[in-house]
């Protein structure tokens, strides 16, 4: 059986609701593309991979969308995520910084779609600078960690 109408709907839905929620930022001052490794466990299985896209402000805030297809419990699934977070030490060039967060993401099978809350503590690597990879640790559907690696194109600072 294919993935169904309902499904897609679901899906796109989730997606114009993240990106219609992160595009109004007014002040940007850095774009930045992000490949990632996802995984909840405890209260629910998944284990995917995807990508995202977030603003930075010109202070310490940041907001994204990211999607990850991968696998719930044995189903095939996508998991869209819209977070915000509050980064302590954004023009580090050199080193880690640390930043907390928070937001939504919705798993959506073909046959079901489950919505969390999102908390977060990450750290980066080299956050002022072109490119750094990022480690994630918070709930969200379960114990949620997240992997990857950020690629920023940054406005000139005022």
């Amino acid at each position: 059986m294919g993935i169904g109408s309902t499904w897609c709907s679901r899906v796109l839905t989730a997606g114009a609701l993240a990106f219609a929620a992160v595009t109004p930022l007014s002040a940007q001052r850095a774009r930045e593309w992000q490949v990632q490794g996802v995984a909840t466990v405890t209260a629910d299985r998944y284990v995917g991979g995807g990508v995202g896209f977030g603003f930075r402000t010109n202070g310490r805030m940041r907001a994204a969308v990211a999607v990850s297809g991968g696998d719930l419990e044995g189903e095939r699934a996508l998991r869209p995520e819209v977070t915000a977070s509050f980064h302590l030490n954004p023009y580090k060039q050199r080193g880690v910084s640390v930043y907390a967060g928070g937001g939504v993401a919705v798993v959506v099978t073909e046959d079901e779609s489950r919505e969390y809350i999102l908390a977060l503590i990450g750290v980066e690597a080299r956050p002022g600078a072109g490119a750094g990879w990022f480690a994630e640790v918070g709930v969200g559907g379960g114990l949620r960690i997240a992997l990857g690696f950020r690629i920023r194109q940054r406005s000139p600072r005022r």
